[in-house]
């Protein structure tokens, strides 16, 4: 029985980290933290991101894998979106799909606001995760975006309802997020943003994110975080950078040296995981080659 209990107590907490696992990289797709950036960058586009550790081999281990696509539609004033995910990352194999729809008004040349929804459900252990059950849990959330040229402001909350609240009550995090573009669309633009991510029941998280292009062919960006997972908080920081090999195809990495540490059930300690490197790839569409929309290089 207290085996079963301890296998219950781990479950809980990697279940709310795994809620998460798509927001944790938002650094290459901030569709994961807000709906309402679907179409957003007026263009078509597909994401992949692949995680990927190495544990004492030369070939590394792929602990998730992550797609996300939207467009624009309605010409321009609204946006689609479908994001989907698999992961390992915390011991527990869990899955998740979730779909989004935005609606956005532009004013003239100055801004736009845009209102956007998602829908979804996570697949992965119940309670009962040592007897291999696993079970779905659909939810739902909201977001807003003010976007002009040179800045916007989100913000979502991208889980606002769940179906089971016992387990998820202490994860339903309200994202704030600020971001301006410095310097030349065409030459060299710096890209900086500000999280700030609240909980009801655990410590605020935040990050501070910067990105530097030039001639919109070659990126470099780092990203700092303080977050609290399971009662201690770490501070870390994550390096990245992209190239753009075409008009379409754009290449990234990042690497976090410290991923989210969860309990193991021969241990009520937390487990610090080796670093993980993440491998990025876009597809983008050809949308107005007019548009100088920056948020395609946050």
């Amino acid at each position: 029985m207290k085996k079963y209990l301890l296998v219950s107590l781990i479950s809980i907490s990697n279940f709310v980290y795994a809620q998460t696992i798509l927001e944790d990289q938002f650094h290459f797709n901030f569709l994961a933290l807000n709906p309402a950036f679907a179409g957003a960058r007026e263009t078509f586009s597909m994401n992949a991101m692949l995680g990927n550790q190495f544990n004492g081999t030369l070939k590394p281990q792929q602990i998730y894998q992550l797609f996300s696509t939207d467009g624009a539609i309605q010409q321009g004033n609204g946006g689609l979106a479908l994001q989907a995910y698999n992961s390992n990352i915390t011991g527990f194999n869990n899955s998740g799909v979730k779909v989004a729809y935005a609606y956005r008004k532009k004013f003239g040349d100055l801004f736009s606001v845009g209102l956007g929804a998602d829908a979804g459900f996570i697949y992965q252990p119940t309670i009962l995760a040592g007897l291999g059950v696993k079970q779905m849990y659909p939810y739902a959330g909201l977001g807003g975006l003010i976007n002009a040229e040179r800045f916007y402001l989100s913000l979502s909350k991208p889980v606002l309802f769940i179906s089971d609240e016992g387990l998820f009550n202490s994860k339903k995090p309200f994202y704030t997020m600020f971001g301006v573009s410095l310097g030349d669309y065409d030459g060299t633009m710096l890209n900086v943003s500000t999280l700030l991510e609240t909980n009801k029941s655990t410590g605020s998280n935040f990050s501070v994110n910067a990105k530097a292009w030039f001639g919109l062919k070659f990126g470099l960006g780092v990203s700092f975080r303080s977050q609290e997972i399971n009662g201690a908080r770490t501070n870390k920081i994550i390096p990245m950078a992209e190239v753009q090999l075409s008009d379409a195809i754009r290449l990234g990495a990042s690497y976090d040296a410290k991923p989210p540490t969860y309990r193991t059930a021969n241990s009520q300690s937390n487990y610090q995981q080796n670093g993980i490197l993440q491998i990025y790839f876009r597809y983008e569409g050809r949308g107005d080659e007019r548009s100088t929309n920056r948020l395609k290089y946050y």
